[in-house]
């Protein structure tokens, strides 16, 4: 039998505390790593070439809206905690997505990393490529850190939640938002199609995940998605009382196993204090992504 899957990627907003207490006890860090000569000699040899800044320089150009504060990390860095504000465009991809995600060159963009490294190689990557207004955050995170500056592990855009519905199908708005965030990397960490909620929503209608995704990209206009769903399945379109028993199995979803139930409570010791805490994954969601209207009200029913 399958295991039942976790349903979403835990989100939690970094303590600034704890995430220094971190910073100074790993040996991982980019700027106590014993980085390789030659990885040294090339990232002087970029950082020569680039501008650099202080990432309080950094933090009053997007106070002033001058730009944007862009994070090359691993995905697995971003995820761990990242600035407040900033898009993630990682090392390995930037130089392939930039144009997409920016495509006028004079876009002032402040480029962090871990500790100034990679990022200088970056910043070095997208002038070569005919950027003309990019910049290193010098010291990256472990500077952001430092000067106590805003973190958070949130992605760039929020999916609507799970209670949302479209065509009275619980989950469908927020599956259509993932549709549209996660191929244009603005949904770092989340599962998508093949795994949980998604997964169950896309085997009820009989649908194909990758089509959806195509059609949802098409158009901003989520009725025409739901027109898209409807035309295909045609008299396959689940009835009223067939929806119904589905939100009731979404919404009341919980932890099965026990390991599923250790990672439902380590993921509520991070939540904002509220008057009830999540039982279900639905509210465990909502509470991790900053919704917490229902978990501060008394009757759920």
């Amino acid at each position: 039998m399958q295991k039942a899957a976790p349903f979403e990627k835990r989100k939690w907003t970094v303590p600034i505390n704890f995430a220094l207490w971190i910073l100074e006890r790993t040996r991982y860090l980019p700027a106590t790593m014993q980085h390789a000569p030659k990885f040294l000699a090339l990232c002087e040899a970029a950082r020569g070439r680039v501008q650099e800044v202080s990432v309080q320089d950094a933090v009053a150009a997007m106070d002033a809206q001058n730009g944007y504060l862009i994070d090359v990390r691993e995905d697995s860095e971003w995820l761990a905690g990242h600035a407040v504000g900033a898009k993630h465009l990682g090392k390995g991809v930037i130089e392939r997505d930039i144009e997409k995600r920016f495509p006028d060159p004079s876009t002032s963009l402040y480029l962090y990393c871990g500790g100034g490294f990679r990022s200088a190689l970056a910043a070095d990557a997208l002038q070569q490529m005919g950027y003309t207004n990019v910049a290193s955050v010098a010291g990256g995170w472990r500077a952001w850190l430092q000067a106590r500056l805003p973190t958070t592990t949130l992605p760039e855009e929020l999916p609507r939640s799970p209670y949302e519905q479209l065509g009275g199908l619980y989950h469908l708005p927020r599956l259509i938002d993932k549709c549209r965030l996660i191929p244009a990397g603005k949904l770092t960490g989340y599962f998508y199609l093949n795994k949980g909620f998604d997964k169950a929503l896309l085997d009820f209608l009989c649908i194909d995940g990758k089509k959806l995704e195509q059609v949802a990209n098409e158009t901003d206009d989520d009725e025409r998605v739901l027109g898209w769903i409807k035309m295909t399945l045609g008299p396959g379109w689940p009835t009223d009382h067939a929806i119904h028993d589905f939100n009731g199995k979404m919404a009341k979803r919980y932890p099965e196993t026990a390991e599923q139930q250790a990672d439902f409570e380590e993921r509520s010791k991070h939540l904002p204090r509220t008057k009830l805490r999540p039982e279900v994954y639905f509210d465990l969601i909502d509470a991790e992504e900053g919704r917490l209207d229902r978990l501060n009200t008394i009757d759920l029913a």
